[in-house]
């Protein structure tokens, strides 16, 4: 699990400068929010439908931060014959003993980490400037 710390157009234009500027950092998290988990489901092994589908953005209490999750949902969820239940998108992303790492999440937040921050950070200067 990761977390992405980072209306209309005429409520918009009412709002206060820092109002305008909290609105727009909302808005520019969710949609990097929704860009990151594409492109980690495009980034998990194409054989792996249910990995793929478990890619999720998740709001949190405070409205600029919300978690993009792969796993951790029924499909993804599997029991060995020992009973020791594990997620599939953790033994992908790491291996195991039996099977190479295919890290698909970890390597895509990486590569989109310095453009998520910019595009955010863009969109608070654009509401700056109005």
């Amino acid at each position: 699990m990761i977390s992405a710390k980072f209306a209309g157009l005429d409520v918009f234009a009412s709002l206060s400068r820092p109002e305008r500027v909290k609105a727009a950092a909302h808005r520019a998290v969710e949609e990097q929010a929704a860009q990151l988990a594409d492109a980690i489901r495009e980034a998990a092994p194409s054989d792996k439908g249910d990995l793929q589908e478990s890619v999720r953005v998740e709001p949190t209490d405070d409205p600029l931060r919300v978690t993009v999750t792969a796993g951790g949902t029924p499909g993804t969820i599997e029991t060995n014959k020992a009973g020791v239940e594990f997620d599939e998108a953790l033994m992908i992303e790491y291996g195991t003993s039996r099977s190479a790492a295919q890290p698909f999440f970890w390597p895509t937040v990486e590569k989109m980490r310095g453009t998520i921050k910019a595009n955010i950070d863009g969109a608070m200067e654009g509401a700056l400037e109005e």
